[in-house]
């Protein structure tokens, strides 16, 4: 008797304990398949009327770049398509970081991913990427126009 009290018991926290790990994995499932969302547009606005200054650091590439006039800072930001990217798909890696600058401090960071398949921006929220965005076909022309025009000219400061 005291043997099959016990075997119950037993059985009971085998079933209990099964039954909480499987209650487990489906939380890990969802967060992930929970994606990025694209950037709130108050900070987009904000950037829009505020940022100063846009500059570009290329990470294999010899140059940066820099904006300072408010028409071609705004034109940059039309490249950022009202559409989320909702993940970093694998073989994805960021061709250059991007800060907006108000008052001479960074207010925001985007990591700009612009390779084949891979054409949108990550921002930076707190060190951590928080939102993503795609990328419009205006802005690949004009990473591609830029990055274009600075190998013609690292190419012909060889020669």
């Amino acid at each position: 008797m005291v043997r099959k009290i016990g075997l119950i018991l037993l059985m009971g926290i085998l079933i209990t304990s099964c039954k909480n790990e499987s209650k487990e994995q489906p939380k890990s499932k969802t967060k992930e398949a929970v994606g990025y969302e694209m950037l709130p547009a108050d900070i987009l606005r904000k950037m829009w009327n505020e940022a100063e200054s846009l500059d570009y650091i290329f990470h294999h590439l010899p140059f940066s770049m820099n904006q300072t006039e408010k028409p071609s800072i705004q034109a940059n930001m039309t490249y950022i398509e009202q559409a989320p990217q909702p993940n970093v798909p694998q073989g994805c890696t960021p061709a250059a970081r991007q800060f907006y600058q108000v008052n001479g401090n960074i207010e925001l960071e985007a990591d700009i991913y612009f390779s084949e398949g891979c054409y949108f921006y990550v921002f930076i929220i707190d060190g951590k990427p928080k939102y993503a965005n795609k990328m419009s076909e205006a802005g690949k022309n004009f990473f591609n126009t830029m990055i274009n025009k600075a190998k013609e000219a690292t190419q012909g400061a060889g020669q």
